[in-house]
């Protein structure tokens, strides 16, 4: 018999698929019970809502990413290298959640206090890895100290803003695929990082 946060990753797997498939109003908790062998009733054991298992889905994706992320910080050197490859890699696991990424930010205009929560909560837990990153160039003299605060939401909003040009070219190619080898959004975070830390850099 399956344990129950075994049975609860097997409906979040299931929950990703039709989200992503179908978009959040067209998926129902029938659907989703169907792909694991479950009824609605058994759901809402784990589940109180779909909204819930929504937000589960969405955080559950982040966290994986922020894990990989991190790792991948610890190999590079350098303020500017770890910043691109934070930015990059956000930028990359946006485009293939890009049908669950838009869901959120609708829903979010729906003025949903939980889904407006989970989208604030993800913000903050991006912004603190920048952070981490800036704080640490600053202790290491490689940049001047400054507001890492405010300097962490000038890279996002500029993150977010190629995000959105990546995410409208991925669909106007989406018969290429996205590859991450040839990206102009790459070499636009690449170059605007490096402005950026430039600005700010101990020897400037």
């Amino acid at each position: 018999m399956l344990k129950r946060e075994e049975k609860k990753q097997m409906i979040l797997n299931a929950a990703t698929e039709c989200f992503s498939k179908n978009g959040y109003d067209k998926t129902t908790l029938d659907e989703i019970g169907h792909k694991v062998s479950l009824n609605k009733a058994t759901l809402y054991y784990y589940y109180s809502s779909k909204d819930d298992l929504f937000c589960d889905v969405i955080y559950a994706e982040a966290h994986r990413f922020r894990e990989l992320v991190r790792v991948g910080i610890t190999e590079k050197r350098g303020i500017e290298n770890k910043i691109v490859f934070l930015l990059f890699e956000r930028t990359k696991f946006y485009q293939h959640l890009s049908l669950l990424h838009d869901i959120i930010v609708e829903q979010g205009r729906k003025i949903e206090p939980i889904f407006i929560s989970l989208r604030d909560s993800i913000y903050k837990e991006e912004r603190n890895l920048l952070v981490a990153i800036i704080k640490e160039a600053m202790d290491q003299g490689e940049i001047r100290y400054s507001d890492a605060n405010r300097v962490a939401d000038v890279f996002l909003k500029m993150a977010n803003s190629m995000a959105v040009e990546s995410n409208q070219a991925v669909m106007m190619n989406d018969d290429k695929g996205f590859d991450s080898s040839n990206d102009p959004i790459l070499d636009d975070i690449r170059f605007t990082t490096r402005l950026i830390v430039s600005g700010i850099s101990a020897r400037a």
